[in-house]
């Protein structure tokens, strides 16, 4: 049975409306490589920073940059951005009300310590009775210590939950663990496979 619902935090319940990463990339002329995004989040999103600037000044430290004051305040502004432009997708709050009425819900995001605040801001962060973030646990989705975390927090199983996200490593390894997952693609298509899979709303 059914009896949580956890899901990731970008792209997937909420967008930053900014292509952080892509953004950084271009700007610094840093090379894409197969690495790239594990480095780019190991860089900000595992510890809590107490600044913005120390959070900043570990990334250009990780891809070799100087550390200069103005690239301290690009890399602070972009991030920023992706927060102040933060939105919901549209239905996303209607539908978490509707699932909190019969289900536990959790959130299972690899994101930094300030970007993670952004559930306040869209006042939604009541709703979740679990909230797991990487800076959290020093640990990256799609780490098992990431899903067993969230299941300890929700005193549930794997096979009790459904987990949502819009990666498909972090969707495949979920399956691995025991999750059923569903691929998010959009409100829509997100209501039909849960109530195929017996959700009541």
């Amino acid at each position: 049975m059914i009896k949580a619902i956890i899901f990731d935090l970008w792209e997937t319940l909420a967008t930053k409306n900014v292509g952080i990463s892509k953004t950084l990339m271009q700007h610094f002329n840093i090379e894409k490589t197969s690495d790239f995004i594990i480095k780019y989040e190991s860089s900000i999103q595992l510890d809590a920073w107490k600044t913005e600037n120390e959070m900043s000044s570990n990334f250009l430290k990780s891809f070799n940059l100087p550390i200069t004051k103005q690239n301290l305040e690009f890399v602070v502004s972009t991030l920023r951005a992706g927060i102040e432009k933060a939105a919901l997708y549209d239905g996303v709050r209607e539908l978490l009300i509707e699932l909190k009425r019969s289900y536990k819900l959790g959130i299972l995001s690899n994101t930094t310590i300030f970007e993670s605040q952004i559930l306040k801001k869209l006042n939604i962060d009541k709703l979740f009775d679990a909230q797991v973030y990487s800076w959290q646990i020093k640990s990256l989705k799609p780490s098992k210590t990431n899903f067993d975390k969230v299941c300890f927090c929700l005193n549930v199983t794997p096979s009790e939950c459904i987990f949502v996200d819009d990666g498909e490593k972090n969707i495949t390894s979920a399956r691995s663990y025991g999750f059923i997952s569903i691929k998010y693609e959009n409100i829509d298509q997100l209501r039909k496979e849960l109530a195929n899979l017996g959700i009541t709303f």
